[in-house]
């Protein structure tokens, strides 16, 4: 059997970042090729507004990474900005029992009741400008008898009941991007497999099963984005995203240097973020001066004290508004947040003493989250909170996690009517 290689790229709003990977023999283990991070193409606020220059790059970063990882690409596995998309859950419920009144549970019963939810998202979509790109099961429930309510089980098949219940939680992406990603991939022969968005790989990558069981808030913290997802019971419970992010700390720096927002001072900017990353003011900062010019005799300069406090106090904004969020859902207790803990990613969340901040915020332990990469290659660079995104997002498929087998289904169906006419063309090359 071949080695199994793929792509993972996550398309953010400042930067597309991705990985060429190998799915080893051991299950949900991948082991890392190469990387590459670029800044983004043809996006403006993670929407499409040049085919042709998102197209250059993506070709760009392909051939980069089969390069360095010395392997041929043809298949990817792609996060999209969450302004593309839209995500929901859907419960259902069907009596399965026979004559005797009730029946053992088999993997037919949940592929069964799993498509017929599907088909119902499918159908409701149409009219719509969404489609359906990515869903996974939140959790089982099954019901003994016709008089007993439903209870919630991690494993149905060989349970004898009397009807059976799934929680689904599932992604709806625009058409038109869908669309458009799909032929781009086509051109360059490359089979776009599977698409979702950044915070669900992120999120399972991010926090480990017991805390998504106890309770916990996770929070992409990208550039242009901040996602947050409320695991609890090892469901999603909780979802949003704000169009809010990392960049608006580097326009409030420009702003209190008193420049004006162009592509040379956003560099600048840039720097000065990346260079003094830390949130926790210092004795000496005070007396420390930060310069945005190139002269370091310019009387345009903050003090350090002043530029930390700069994007410490946009970074307690964002995580404010994460908070307030919270608090609009009625079906979260809004005493005690319904979590035990708030883990970080993205590249936001580098920031020097960023869990301190939101410790001080949700008044929970806070821990900052990286991928711990497993490569044969030195990626040091690699394990950090802003590759959280793309390593879950290869180890999100490659697993096939929390994604029940559905033996007749519509996806299954077209997934291979689509591999089918991908491999005849890419062979007609």
């Amino acid at each position: 059997m071949g080695r199994k290689v793929r792509v993972a790229i996550d398309l953010g709003c400042y930067e597309f970042k991705g990985i060429v990977f190998e799915i080893v023999d051991v299950k949900d283990t991948i082991h890392v090729l190469a990387a590459k991070k670029e800044v983004a193409g043809g996006l403006d606020d993670g929407k499409i507004v040049n085919v042709a220059a998102l197209k250059k790059q993506l070709s760009q970063m392909l051939n980069a990474l089969s390069e360095e990882a010395g392997v041929e690409i043809d298949e990817v596995y792609l996060s999209i900005p969450p302004s593309n998309a839209y995500q929901n859950n859907i419960v259902k419920s069907a009596v399965v029992a026979d004559s005797s009144g009730s029946v053992s549970l088999t993997n037919m019963h949940v592929s069964e009741l799993t498509e017929r939810i599907l088909n119902e998202i499918k159908r409701k979509s149409e009219n719509e400008k969404y489609t359906l790109i990515d869903f996974f099961v939140n959790e089982y429930s099954f019901a003994p008898d016709s008089k007993s309510p439903l209870q919630i089980i991690e494993k149905p098949e060989g349970v004898s009941a009397y009807s059976l219940g799934i929680d689904i939680f599932f992604v709806m992406g625009l058409n038109y991007v869908i669309s458009t990603l799909e032929q781009i991939f086509e051109d360059l022969y490359v089979f776009c497999d599977k698409i979702t968005v950044p915070f669900v790989p992120g999120g399972f990558k991010a926090v480990p099963y017991k805390a998504r069981k106890e309770g916990a808030l996770y929070i992409d913290m990208g550039s242009s984005f901040t996602n947050a997802v409320i695991f609890k019971n090892n469901s999603v419970i909780h979802s949003y995203s704000l169009p809010i992010g990392g960049s608006t700390v580097t326009t409030d720096l420009i702003r209190a240097f008193g420049k004006t927002l162009d592509d040379e001072n956003l560099q600048l900017a840039e720097k000065i973020k990346k260079k003094n990353n830390n949130l926790i003011i210092e004795a000496d900062d005070s007396r420390r001066n930060v310069y945005m010019d190139r002269d370091l005799l310019s009387d345009c300069f903050l003090t350090l004290e002043q530029v930390k406090l700069i994007m410490r106090e946009r970074v307690e904004e964002i995580l404010n508004l994460v908070k307030e969020e919270i608090k609009k859902n009625p079906s979260i207790d809004t005493g005690a947040y319904d979590f035990e803990q708030v883990i970080l990613s993205g590249g936001t969340a580098k920031f020097v003493g960023i869990d301190e901040v939101a410790r001080g915020i949700f008044n929970k332990p806070v821990k900052v989250a990286t991928p711990y990469i497993d490569s044969g290659v030195s990626i040091e660079e690699l394990n950090s909170p802003e590759y959280v995104t793309v390593y879950g997002l290869a180890e999100y498929f490659a697993a096939g996690m929390r994604k029940p087998s559905l033996n007749s289904g519509f996806l299954q169906r077209l997934k291979g009517k689509l591999r089918t006419i991908f491999n005849k063309r890419k062979g007609d090359v």
